[in-house]
């Protein structure tokens, strides 16, 4: 069971308003092994290694995948900014 409190951003991401096509879209040009690593990422509080560890590639792959996404979107993961974003667009292509 949840609380509210857990899961803030999903919830309110579950409302559409006019950004929320756009925001989703952000993300758009990232093919499945992209978005899953950017979900590692993640869940591993931004550390390479561990997110190397668990998908089972170099750090240097996870360094050039997150190059890549911030290539083919302009957000780069390493950036707070970008990362509120790629974050919210993440929990809008779960729903």
């Amino acid at each position: 069971m949840y609380r509210l409190r857990d899961v803030l951003l999903d919830y309110q991401l579950t409302r559409d308003t006019p950004a929320t096509r756009e925001l989703a879209a952000l993300l758009a040009p990232l093919d499945d092994e992209l978005i899953h690593t950017l979900r590692v990422h993640l869940s591993t509080e931004l550390t390479r290694r561990r997110t190397a560890a668990l998908l089972h590639v170099h750090p240097n792959t996870v360094d050039n995948r997150l190059r890549r996404v911030a290539a083919l979107t302009g957000l780069d993961p390493s950036t707070p900014s970008h990362l509120a974003l790629i974050t919210a667009a993440l929990a809008l292509t779960s729903r």
